[in-house]
Parts: structure tokens; C-alpha cells; sequence
């Protein structure tokens, strides 16, 4: 069945890429201090969650190539390459090679997504806040993959702009995310989608109020560019912990198979919004 060769390839791939990264992502950490030793997993958590979102394209193609835009030709098509681009920008992330180029490639199709996408979904339904969560989610993303392109050294000096444009653009989002949290605590934190927090939390509403806090304290400290390397630190660590604490037992209490693709969506998409602030992290030298 689709269903089930989806789970199988989506959590093949993250798995893998998630170890793989991590080996290689450790002797990386030497030297550091404190929470900053968490800064080269992050594009570990970026590279895992990319590759179980590419998995999922390539086992689940048919289904997910709806989500094309009408206007625009061989949907099919168009499913394939993009579970081919997540894997390889997956790869080039933990292998460190072509990471200038790949974040870059990538950040421009995640934008694409945004204008092709999620904005029409906007558009179409302002009243709907989570229409805003997802286009804000995905700039998120993009914002990331910018500042570590313009980071990346030696690079001509132009690319430094990428770096401030990215900080600046992953800042306000987490602000956006933060007033969420704060108006919405009972839904799941880092990226507060439609999901409520588990009971298992123990105290959900806190959750909401504690990451709110952080992202609110990350988000204008990043914009203002003060202290922008611990506060998005500081930020990758909290959402890590949410991803450790709230969303890795999800899978366990799913009953089906769409329920099971949901929690990891859930996951994988939380454990990329911490590893994109680990990389802004990175490239706030």
C-alpha cells in the first residue's frame, strides 16, 4: 500500500540522514561551549526533517502532487523533483558540500512554495490564522537556508547580505509565532499549528506561554542583531526540547496509517524550525 511504503521510506530516510549527520556533526562540536555546541546539529535538523519530507514525495508522489497549482503542468512531475531536491540539499547539508548552492536552491523553492501556495491560500481564507502560520512557517524555512548561504566562507561579499536578510526575515517570524503563542497557548509550540498540546506535557498551556516567551526574546534580539547568536541558540535548544518532550511520543497513540504521517509531519516540521534557528545561529558570526 502507498500508505504504508510512506511511512516505511519517510522514516528510512530522516532516520538515516539524522545518524549519518549526527557521526558526522559531533567532532564539529569540539572546542565549543555550552548551548553553543548544539550549533552544527543544526543543519542535522535541518538535513533529517528535508529528507523525511523527500521520502515522503518520492513513496506518496500521486497524492501530494495535487497540491500543484492547476496552472502549472506535469504535476506528477514536478512531486518527484522536489522529494529529489529535499534529499540532495539533505545530503550536501551533513556531507558539507555545495552548502552554499543547495541552501541557496532551496530557500528559493521553499519561496516559491509561499507565492505559488500559501499565499493564495491567504488570500483566499484571511480569516483562517493557520493560512498565516503556514506561509510564515515556510518564509521561516527559507529565511534559515538564507543567512547559512550568505554565511558560507570565503564567499564574495555580496553574499553577506543573504545572512542579514535571513536573520531579519527568520526574526519576524518568530515574533509572529511568539504573539500566536501567547493569544493561542493550548496549541502544540515551536510552530503553534492546529494541534493541541498532548496531555502528556503535563502542563500544556505553560508550554505554550514558556516557547512564546522565548520566541519572543529570540525574535527581537535577532532584529535588533544584539546578541543574535546565543538568542537563536537559545531558541533551537527550547524548540529542540518541545520535539524531545511533546512531539516524539505522537507516533505512539496514532492509530492508522494517516495518523501516523501526521505526528511525523508534526515532528520532522518542529525539529526543522530548530534547526533553522540553529543555522541562523551558525551564520551569526
Amino acid at each position: 500500500m502507498e500508505v504504508s511504503r510512506s511511512i516505511v521510506t519517510m522514516s528510512t530516510a530522516g532516520l538515516a540522514v539524522l545518524l549519518a549527520g549526527t557521526a558526522l556533526a559531533i567532532p564539529r562540536a569540539k572546542g565549543a561551549r555550552g548551548l553553543e555546541r548544539m550549533i552544527p546539529l543544526g543543519r542535522v535538523f535541518v538535513a533529517a526533517p528535508l529528507a523525511t519530507f523527500g521520502g515522503l514525495h518520492l513513496a506518496a508522489a500521486g497524492g501530494l502532487s495535487q497540491m500543484v497549482p492547476a496552472w502549472v503542468p506535469w504535476h506528477l512531475f514536478w512531486a518527484y523533483f522536489v522529494g529529489l531536491a529535499l534529499l540532495v540539499t539533505a545530503l550536501s547539508l551533513i556531507w558539507d558540500r555545495f552548502v552554499r548552492w543547495s541552501s541557496l536552491l532551496c530557500a528559493a523553492m521553499l519561496l516559491i512554495f509561499v507565492a505559488t501556495i500559501h499565499v493564495p491560500g491567504v488570500m483566499a481564507a484571511p480569516n483562517d490564522r493557520f493560512t498565516w502560520i503556514v506561509a510564515v512557517r515556510d518564509s521561516s524555512f527559507a529565511a534559515g537556508l538564507l543567512a547559512l548561504a550568505g554565511s558560507i566562507e570565503p564567499g564574495p561579499t555580496g553574499w553577506k547580505r543573504l545572512t542579514g536578510a535571513g536573520r531579519i526575515g527568520f526574526a519576524a517570524g518568530a515574533i509572529f509565532f511568539a504573539v500566536e503563542h501567547i493569544l493561542h497557548p493550548e496549541h502544540v509550540p515551536g510552530v503553534p499549528l492546529e494541534r493541541m498540546t498532548p496531555a502528556w506535557a503535563l502542563a500544556p498551556r505553560l508550554w505554550g506561554y514558556a516557547i512564546g516567551a522565548v520566541l519572543l526574546a529570540s525574535g527581537v534580539l535577532l532584529l535588533l542583531n544584539r546578541w543574535a547568536r546565543k538568542a537563536a541558540v537559545v531558541l533551537g535548544v527550547a524548540v529542540t526540547m518541545a520535539v524531545i518532550v511533546i512531539y516524539a511520543p505522537m507516533p505512539i497513540p496514532a492509530h492508522g496509517t494517516t495518523e501516523v504521517v501526521d505526528a511525523i509531519n508534526y515532528i520532522a516540521d518542529t525539529l526543522l524550525y530548530a534547526g533553522m534557528a540553529l543555522l541562523v545561529a551558525e551564520a551569526s558570526k
